[in-house]
């Protein structure tokens, strides 16, 4: 699944929109599910919740790049975003927040305890319905993802270089949540082995759930760089 450009290619946003779109695509049920669209770079922007998914790709379409990374602000309130709306519905759907980054955390006014502490506070872990996976880039901090993640708060993934390789990890986190399981380690006894079309098949032959989801996108202004 790897994509290599040089310098004159298309820019990492470019490419995470496409993937984000396609994840859309292959998602979003308007009958079923919600999804919303944030973004990071020197500060947080929050979307709304969206049922037609063509204004979730909308919004992506609209991203652009910018700035420093506030990752761990962006963490936070979509989880919190996420958790009310969860808690305010007639009856709770599972919540999902995927997030994609390729730079290190550099102007958030919390610290990555504290996205720790909130994800404990909130109780934004599968045993609630809440799960949380975070896809990092190049630069992005492989010890900070896992530390992030760590005593069962998520999963995460780190590459040089392939963006679709990190999509493929929000796909097999959202197959884990439509098939109702309770932890991610069923993913990599299950999923780790198959390909993006094993995967793809996958998905299409099980049952959809209702389900709300967040795609939390890094546009900072190294996204404008090629892979």
């Amino acid at each position: 699944m790897g994509l290599l450009f040089g310098s004159s290619g298309p820019s990492k946003l470019s490419i995470v929109k496409d993937n984000s779109k396609e994840f859309v695509e292959k998602l979003h049920r308007e009958d079923a599910h919600f999804g919303a669209v944030s973004e990071f770079d020197s500060s947080y922007s929050v979307g709304a919740a969206r049922k037609d998914p063509s204004k979730v790709k909308s919004e992506i379409s609209a991203l652009s790049s910018g700035g420093k990374t506030a990752l761990n602000d962006s963490i936070i309130e979509s989880m919190k975003a996420l958790r009310h709306a969860q808690l305010s519905g007639k009856a709770p759907i599972p919540a999902l927040l995927l997030t994609f980054t390729d730079g290190k955390e550099n102007k958030s006014s919390h610290s990555l305890s504290e996205v720790q502490e909130t994800i404990d506070e909130l109780g934004f872990k599968p045993s609630n319905g809440c799960y949380f996976a975070i896809a990092g880039i190049g630069n992005a901090s492989q010890q900070d993802l896992r530390d992030i993640c760590s005593n069962g708060r998520g999963i995460y993934t780190h590459t040089d270089d392939d963006i679709s390789e990190a999509f493929a990890l929000f796909l097999k986190a959202t197959i884990a949540v439509v098939e109702g399981r309770q932890s991610y380690r069923e993913i990599k006894k299950k999923e780790d082995k198959l390909s993006l079309k094993q995967l793809e098949r996958k998905f299409k032959q099980i049952r959809i759930v209702r389900l709300q989801y967040m795609l939390n996108i890094d546009t900072s202004g190294s996204m404008d760089n090629s892979p």
